[in-house]
């Protein structure tokens, strides 16, 4: 076998190279003995001991042992710095191209290193890019101690370098804990892990002296700086206080005129008129008149119907000037007027507003109570304070027209009113019954309610009294308002209707409920079994088991939203949902509404109720 052997000085080693591949037991007496294949030198290699030498010398036998000396060792060289540390560690805003920012993070790290090394010749930098679109950096070694000035400039310049190369994407949502984006992220290795404080020299020294020198000097000039700064706040605050100083004297002056140079007229109820067709900015709340009067010939306001309670007569025109380019300045002729109303008998307080559905809510007329502005007994515009002391909402009338009273067409009037008004002033003689025979006076609000509420819905079963959203606008005493709607809005959930309505197997009934696709379902059914059964995040739900109509087999669905259950089997016409009309030779039919249009079950429920037929449930607009 021809081997060579080799002794490596330098690495206290034994190199072995074979011309050919050794035997097998040859490779596996080498393993044995501690002997590892280099790919890079071609060679088997051991640490140099008496046994891989006695391996070695069976294995080479008297063929020519080469001896490797370690080379002499180059002397190296400590590059120079070009600049001081108190230069070096200023960082003056370096630009950096979008091209440059738009590198990888590998090429990103390159550059930094460049840059720091080239820097700071005396301090050790690890720059790497371990994983995917992040940098990392350490500091190996430097003359410095951990936690010095001249350390922690040398990391702040860093830092500032690397911020430079950074883009920030998305800048996250600290509330919900989503982090902001960057091109890449940047990591510091703490630098007192690993660290080596080189030898400090001669020079070192005097550079540190000179950083010391610049930053006491740096930190005098900053305080000199800021003492400046401080002075010139203080001298703009001063000439910003006489200045308000002057504008409010200004303000008092202009205040004064106004209040002198006018005459309030208080209008008693038959004195009160109503100025239609008043033009309101869309664009409110500002303190000049020509900023309405711009936004008006924009075309950008509406138009409103207002009462005028109280009339402000201007005995000169500077005045009126005056207050007109001070709108948003407080006078007591203004306290407490404005506001809106409706003259709809359906509301008698703001709850049953709040408790109309959208709908309804669009066909009540509001309007507004305001100020009439007068000059020379022509009125010039209006004032809505809303309230408030100064003119929140201002509207022109040049093109409105003054009437002395307006005429409203009620939804609900005559016998209809008086009914209702009759069945209101029962559940209220009723309530007060209850009340006293529970004696829940103090607590019918509170800890009474359960006990108030089923006594009263009792009474209601019991005498078959009229109990609707219509009767409730008509009761005067606002706590019994809200309880009477609060009662009809709190009737039994899906599970206790289906209870109440008893449904026995053999049943028949009519389903309506909104499918999937958004359509009215029209289900006719033989009851087999209802359980009140959770589905899925519904509790409030029930399992319905049934043969529908014309089908042997028994199907069941489970119901928890909006449902209409009527006893017996019924068909639906198609003109309750569509509009028919004839084109062409053809029939055409057309949806009245959009997909899950809630309102469908409104008309179904007209439909029925027609032909006085009830459902018995009803989780739509559940009745008592």
């Amino acid at each position: 076998m021809t081997a060579v052997m080799k002794i490596n000085e330098e690495l206290n080693g034994i190199e072995l190279y074979f011309a050919s591949k050794p035997a097998q037991t040859t490779l596996t007496d080498l393993k044995s003995n501690g002997f590892r294949w280099s790919g890079r030198k071609s060679c088997w290699y051991a640490k140099q001991s008496n046994n891989t030498h006695k391996v070695a010398l069976a294995l080479v036998g008297n063929d020519i042992i080469e001896e490797v000396t370690a080379a002499p060792k180059a002397t190296k060289t400590v590059k120079k710095a070009t600049l001081n540390l108190w230069e070096a560690t200023r960082f003056e805003g370096i630009e950096v191209s979008e091209e440059m920012k738009n590198q990888d993070a590998k090429a990103i790290a390159k550059e930094i290193r460049t840059n720091i090394r080239k820097r700071f010749p005396q301090v050790k930098f690890s720059v790497r890019a371990p994983y995917y679109r992040e940098v990392s950096t350490e500091v190996k070694s430097s003359p410095y101690e951990v936690g010095s000035e001249y350390l922690n400039a040398v990391i702040g310049y860093v830092d500032s370098l690397v911020n430079a190369y950074r883009v920030c994407y998305d800048a996250g949502d600290a509330y919900s804990d989503i982090p902001a984006s960057y091109n890449f992220y940047f990591s510091w290795t703490s630098a007192d892990c690993d660290y080596v404080q080189t030898e400090v020299t001669e020079e070192v020294k005097k550079d540190m002296e000179n950083f010391d020198q610049k930053l006491n000097e740096y930190i005098q000039a900053e305080e000199e700086k800021k003492k400046a700064e401080f002075q010139a706040y203080m001298e703009e605050k001063k000439a910003q206080d006489k200045k308000y100083e002057e504008q409010t004297k200004k303000e008092e002056d202009a205040a004064n005129l106004v209040n002198e140079s006018i005459k309030v007229k208080e209008l008693t109820e038959d004195q009160k008129y109503f100025v239609i067709g008043s033009e309101f900015a869309n664009l409110n709340k500002n303190n000049s008149l020509l900023d309405y009067q711009e936004e008006v010939l924009k075309g950008d306001y509406v138009l409103q119907d207002v009462k005028i309670d109280k009339e402000i007569h201007f005995t000169s025109e500077e005045a009126l000037t005056t207050f007109s380019n001070m709108l948003l300045t407080d006078f007591d002729f203004l306290a407490g007027t404005g506001g809106s109303f409706t003259e709809d008998n359906r509301i008698n307080s703001m709850t049953d507003f709040y408790n109309m559905d959208e709908e309804e809510r669009e066909t009540v007329k509001w309007y507004l109570n305001g100020v009439g502005i007068y000059f020379n007994g022509k009125l010039q515009y209006i004032v809505d304070s809303q309230g408030h002391n100064y003119a929140r909402y201002v509207g022109l009338c040049s093109n409105a027209k003054v009437e002395d009273s307006v005429t409203f067409e009620q939804v609900i009037e005559g016998e209809e009113l008086d009914q209702l008004k009759y069945h209101a002033d029962v559940l209220e003689d009723y309530s007060t019954v209850i009340l006293e025979e529970l004696n829940l006076f103090d607590t019918w609000k509170g800890e009474g309610w359960k006990a108030y509420k089923t006594s009263i819905i009792n009474k209601i079963n019991k005498f078959n009294l009229t109990f609707n959203k219509s009767v409730i606008q008509q009761i005067d005493i606002e706590d019994l308002k809200a309880a009477f709607y609060k009662i009809l809005n709190e009737t039994d959930g899906i599970q206790e209707q289906f209870n109440k309505a008893d449904l026995q197997e053999g049943d028949k009934v009519t389903m309506f409920y909104i499918s999937d696709w958004g359509s009215i379902v029209t289900s006719r059914m033989t009851i087999s079994s209802v359980k009140n059964e959770p589905y899925a995040q519904y509790k409030d739900a029930v399992r319905v088991t049934y043969k529908p109509q014309k089908k042997k087999s028994l199907f069941y669905t489970h119901f928890y939203s909006n449902l209409l259950v009527y006893p017996g089997w019924h068909s639906l016409p198609v003109d309750v949902l569509h509009t028919l009309s004839q084109e062409n030779g053809f029939q055409i039919t057309k949806s009245k509404y959009t997909s899950c249009d809630l309102k469908q079950f409104d008309e179904i429920l007209n439909h029925f109720k027609n032909q006085e037929l009830n459902p018995v449930v009803n989780t739509y607009k559940p009745q008592l």
